[in-house]
């Protein structure tokens, strides 16, 4: 079955320190999103007054909650994947890591590229021009701050995979606090949440 997702950061050092931070900033950004949505409903149906603000508020938090929540996925390596090549390479940890690493570059690159500089040019844009939301007049660029955000955090989750791939081209064993909480070679030749087979609801 699968792990609870707070569960999942149990990882040790910097990486568990911000797995640990990004999924309780996700679950605030959930909650503050279900309030507002629910008192939009109560404005609307029981107050015959519908709130001018949480529509835009809703918009604004859902941006920020996909954004982040991507981020998060990236660094428990929760993401779909084809993985007909990685399957292929299984019995070949070293060749599988090489192609990690091929992997998690393009990961970084566009991390870098388009979410970190396209993103805080972005920000940048937004902020000189001084633009302004309509209803809450909230500025534009803290909304889209998070794109330059979540591209920094998903570049850190890639260079943290790039040198557990590293460590097994290396030949060195790596500690046991991957992803998934296996083994370095284990790391090397298995994809979590891609690899793993899932028991069936009807299976005995």
């Amino acid at each position: 079955m699968s792990r609870p997702v707070l569960e999942a950061t149990a990882d040790r050092g910097l990486k568990g320190l911000v797995d640990r931070a990004l999924a309780w900033a996700c679950v605030g950004l959930m909650g503050a999103s279900v309030l507002n949505v629910t008192w939009q409903v109560v404005t609307r149906f029981v107050l015959g007054s519908p709130s001018g603000f949480t529509d835009e508020l809703a918009r604004f938090l859902l941006i920020w909650l996909g954004l982040l929540g991507a981020a998060y996925a990236v660094g428990q390596r929760m993401h779909l994947a084809i993985d007909l090549l990685p399957r292929a390479l299984a019995p070949r940890p070293k060749a599988r890591a090489a192609l990690g690493v091929v992997l998690q570059g393009c990961v970084l690159l566009f991390a870098l590229g388009a979410m970190v500089y396209g993103g805080g040019n972005l920000v940048r844009l937004t902020t000189l021009l001084a633009q302004t939301s309509a209803a809450l007049g909230a500025p534009l660029g803290a909304v889209y701050a998070v794109l330059p955000l979540a591209g920094a955090l998903i570049a850190f989750y890639a260079l943290h995979a790039i040198g557990q791939y590293v460590r097994v081209l290396r030949g060195r064993t790596m500690p046991s606090a991957t992803p998934d909480g296996s083994s370095g070679e284990a790391f090397a030749t298995h994809q979590p949440g891609v690899d793993r087979q899932e028991p069936r609801p009807d299976a005995p």
